[in-house]
């Protein structure tokens, strides 16, 4: 998302992957575990849609 808002923006500033091995819940973060799963019900428009309607 980040990737997306800098390139959408022009903006200079460097993107980088982080992690912290000492957050309790970093292992959620790395395996993707908080991401709504396949059978989840998404609403609203995406995030380049968002972005889209955000540009104008």
């Amino acid at each position: 998302m980040a990737i997306l808002l800098k390139a959408r923006r022009d903006d200079p500033v460097r993107i980088e992957g982080v992690s912290n091995p000492a957050d309790p819940d970093n292992d959620l973060y790395e395996t993707g575990a908080l991401l709504p799963g396949p059978d989840a019900t998404l609403a609203g428009p995406t995030f380049e849609e968002w972005l889209d309607l955000s540009n104008n």
